[in-house]
């Protein structure tokens, strides 16, 4: 039985060989597909041939890396000059006295009032009340005071108005015509409010202007800050300058409980 299939199937191929008839169900030899509109030629099945076709390996998706990922986040973050101060909003914490001052400064630690600050070195301690701490420059052209309060609330709002309206009392202040810029700011981390007074003494004609800042602190306490000067132009520069190192040397509620 065996030999008469074998004989059969050598028929065939003979067959297939001479006369080109297909057998049912045999696929088209390598290279001579049928080639409808979009299939692939014959030049294109040949380079699928085994012997050609490139072996398919699964790759694992890549695990990524520590310091790729610290590179894109630390991109995204804003750049900070090491030349320029930190804003007031981002000094350090509010119970914390360290600070870094002007070589030619000193700190003033206030323990009465909870509060260290920075003043210029030569100043002159000016006895003032028990809730306020004033300095004064060895020319007498400028003052620098801290004053930890509640009598007139608890927020930079109450307090300054409070402070305001002292302040226009003539009798009680010596302050006249006052002329007052209110903007919101930072200070210490917290919302705060800073002034712009501009006035005279009452006896006297010549204009002064005084920068302060008002941040609430704890217990109900609000804290001020402010440098007074003549307003010259030359005056006026250098209180700038001195108002915002105070205001970054200004830590409040130190031992406060």
């Amino acid at each position: 039985m065996a030999a008469v299939v074998s004989a059969i199937t050598a028929v065939a191929g003979l067959l297939l060989a001479v006369f080109g008839i297909p057998l049912v169900g045999a696929s088209s030899p390598l290279g001579r597909g049928v080639a409808a509109e979009g299939a692939p030629t014959s030049d294109a099945v040949a380079a699928a041939s085994p012997s050609q076709t490139p072996t398919t390996t699964t790759t694992p998706p890549p695990t990524p890396s520590t310091s790729a990922s610290v590179s894109v986040s630390a991109s995204a973050l804003p750049s900070v000059s090491p030349s320029s101060p930190p804003p007031a909003s981002a000094s350090a914490p509010a119970s914390s006295c360290s600070s870094s001052l002007p070589k030619d400064w000193r700190r003033v630690k206030a323990a009465a009032l909870a509060v260290c600050f920075g003043r210029p070195d030569g100043w002159e301690h000016v006895p003032a009340s028990e809730v306020q701490s004033t300095w004064r420059s060895p020319d007498r052209s400028y003052d620098l005071s801290v004053k930890r309060d509640r009598s007139y609330g608890s927020t930079p709002q109450a307090a300054s108005a409070g402070q305001l309206a002292w302040y226009r009392d003539t009798a009680e202040s010596s302050m006249a015509d006052l002329e007052v810029t209110t903007h919101k700011t930072r200070q210490n981390g917290r919302d705060a409010l800073w002034l712009e007074i501009d006035y005279h003494w009452a006896r006297q004609s010549e204009p002064r202007k005084r920068l302060e800042v008002f941040v609430a602190g704890r217990a109900g306490y609000v804290y001020q800050l402010l440098v007074d000067t003549e307003a010259s132009a030359q005056r006026l520069a250098e209180q700038s300058r001195l108002f915002a190192t105070a205001r970054e040397s200004l830590r409040i509620d130190v031992n406060a409980r």
